[in-house]
């Protein structure tokens, strides 16, 4: 029976706190950086809060009788909100600390566990900006019922730095293991069966159940690639339209395509 990488069958770390057994965080090795949560201002405080400083503006503009206090009352509105939005008390998880062996989740009680590498089994970022969405992260682990879901981090890159950070160090493994479970089984099957990967090539099922699925060989593949939002795109030579698969970790995954078209056509 073939092995369907996919997030459904990955078990998970909740963001308040793991069901599975806690490591000590001292395993992991010194740390690396560190992301921390924050409660962005919401929008009607921003409208408020520029109404508010247009109006200084003017007063001091028109008292003054110069438009110069105009960009610099503007400027310390910004930095204003932007320090209340940091300073706003977060619930649940706190931080995500980053160690040479893992991560170190930090709760709002200071209480923390530890997630190594090993136990990373999938994660899958959204830049947001589709359809109004906002950026968002999560992350499974093994031994537990949720994935740990992240949101409003600073630190190096914010939350899309951590992800990018996850995928360096967590890539070479998950590639080695597709490359194991198609010596094993035959096939990686993607997306719930949408795409199956032999050794010969890939099946492609529509998700209409009544298109009939594509075979394709990977002479007639052209690439695999990630896109910006997270999903496998496949392009073939026949095929006018990529196809896009939503896919966990699709940068590794997109990378395992690619050393499977290499190795066949070289």
């Amino acid at each position: 029976m073939a092995v369907a990488w996919s997030p459904m069958r990955a078990q998970a770390v909740g963001s308040t706190g793991p069901s599975g057994p806690v490591r000590p965080v001292h395993r992991l090795g010194p740390p690396v950086r560190v992301y921390r949560r924050f409660r962005p201002v919401p929008r009607r405080a921003w409208a408020w809060l520029a109404v508010c400083a247009a109006a200084v503006a003017v007063a001091v503009c028109l008292a003054l009788g110069e438009w110069w206090p105009a960009p610099v009352v503007g400027a310390v509105a910004v930095v204003v909100a932007s320090g209340l939005g940091r300073l706003r008390p977060v619930r649940g998880l706190q931080a995500v600390r980053v160690h040479e062996g893992g991560l170190a989740l930090v709760s709002a009680g200071g209480g923390e566990c530890s997630v190594p590498w090993s136990a990373v089994e999938a994660t899958e970022y959204s830049p947001g900006g589709r359809r109004g969405g906002c950026e968002r992260g999560r992350i499974w682990a093994v031994g537990a019922a949720e994935p740990v879901a992240l949101q409003h981090l600073r630190g190096p890159g914010g939350l899309g730095g951590l992800f990018r950070e996850l995928e360096e160090r967590l890539s070479p493994g998950l590639r080695a293991g597709l490359h194991d479970t198609l010596r094993g089984e035959g096939v990686v099957r993607f997306s719930r069966g949408r795409l199956t990967v032999t050794a010969g090539g890939l099946v492609h099922r529509p998700p209409h159940p009544l298109v009939a699925a594509e075979a394709y060989r990977w002479a007639e593949v052209a690439s695999a690639r990630a896109s910006g939002f997270g999903e496998l795109e496949i392009r073939t030579h026949s095929a006018g339209l990529p196809l896009t698969l939503p896919v966990s970790n699709a940068p590794a995954a997109a990378d395992f395509l690619e050393e499977l078209r290499t190795a066949a056509l070289g």
